[in-house]
């Protein structure tokens, strides 16, 4: 057991550092082609920080496609890192973030923004309810993804950047060719890691969902509390706020979408009912905290950490097991 964990932990380090170069990479671009700061943290950083996630969704469901066997392991390892990786975001990095520096969100931005993060966990929620996300709930959810996008470019939510157009075509290629390699390098150490999971789950005496809230989970989302940190310390608040927001759209969309697209999954219950209903209520509670004056207070921050420590503790007592 011990390999698998350095497996695990070594393949988390991988996986971060290849995600800060397609980060970085990408803001290059974005810069380069003058798109707007709130669009650049809710679309391409989003979609950056969410690699992680989004990459443990394809291999998984490519061995669950190879190997159906291991569809109820794989199936509650995945969506309980996706799920579990949003939960932490909501409660947890967003409000550290909002106890270090200030998380903003303009009020006309408010419904696009934390609405759009309360949508996609309540379509994800309805298309579960039967215990199954099927190809074509998949593909539901991935369509859903692109509109979304589609309306934050036209809906011009903040002024864009002036284009820099400060690449050359050299460096337009290097910064894609960089994305590109990374993408592959990721897909390969991501698949190690899947495996060693599946192995540890089948001997370590808790749920493959729970494993992926607390082990997987809570490392794919370090991508966010890195990136969202720097956004603050640079003084973008908006960008850090679209980041973390972004990210719990692109992940059950997009990340959920793509993986239920190749294989399919098996829902467990323990998320149907209790992991995706505390993810609903507390998006409606940041809702209502931003409402009344377009931040966090430190004490609103302090309640929603507090409510993501109860929620592990009620989960692993309770909700013991996935199916």
């Amino acid at each position: 057991m011990l390999t698998e964990y350095l497996i695990i932990l070594a393949g988390i380090i991988v996986i971060l550092a290849l995600a800060q170069i397609i980060i970085k990479s990408s803001i290059s671009l974005a810069k380069h082609y003058g798109l707007s700061g709130t669009f650049i943290g809710l679309t391409i950083l989003s979609i950056g920080t969410s690699i992680p996630e989004i990459m443990t969704h394809i291999i998984g469901s490519i061995n669950i496609v190879r190997h159906p066997e291991t569809m109820n392991t794989l199936s509650g390892l995945l969506i309980g890192t996706n799920i579990g990786s949003d939960i932490f975001q909501q409660n947890f990095v967003l409000p550290i973030i909002g106890i270090i520096g200030t998380i903003i969100v303009i009020r006309k931005n408010l419904l696009v923004e934390v609405g759009g993060m309360i949508a996609a966990a309540v379509l994800v929620w309805v298309l579960s309810l039967g215990g199954f996300l099927t190809r074509l709930e998949g593909l539901i959810l991935l369509v859903a993804y692109l509109a979304y996008v589609i309306y934050l470019k036209q809906s011009k939510i903040s002024e864009a950047f002036r284009a820099e157009n400060n690449l050359s075509k050299g460096e337009i290629f290097w910064a894609i060719s960089l994305v590109s390699i990374s993408f592959i390098i990721m897909g390969f150490v991501t698949d190690q890691v899947v495996d060693a999971a599946t192995i540890l789950v089948e001997h370590l005496p808790i749920s493959a969902s729970f494993f992926g809230i607390i082990m997987l989970g809570i490392a794919t989302a370090l991508p966010e509390l890195t990136t969202s940190l720097t956004a603050i310390i640079k003084g973008n608040k908006e960008m850090s706020a679209g980041i973390l927001i972004g990210s719990n759209i692109t992940n059950p969309l997009f990340g959920i979408g793509i993986g239920a697209l190749i294989s399919t999954y098996k829902v467990p219950n323990v998320t149907v009912f209790y992991d995706l209903p505390i993810k609903i209520v507390t998006a409606f509670l940041i809702l209502y905290f931003l409402l009344r004056n377009e931040k966090l207070n430190k004490w609103e921050a302090a309640v929603l950490i507090a409510l993501f420590i109860i929620y592990l503790i009620v989960r692993q007592i309770y909700f013991p097991v996935d199916f």
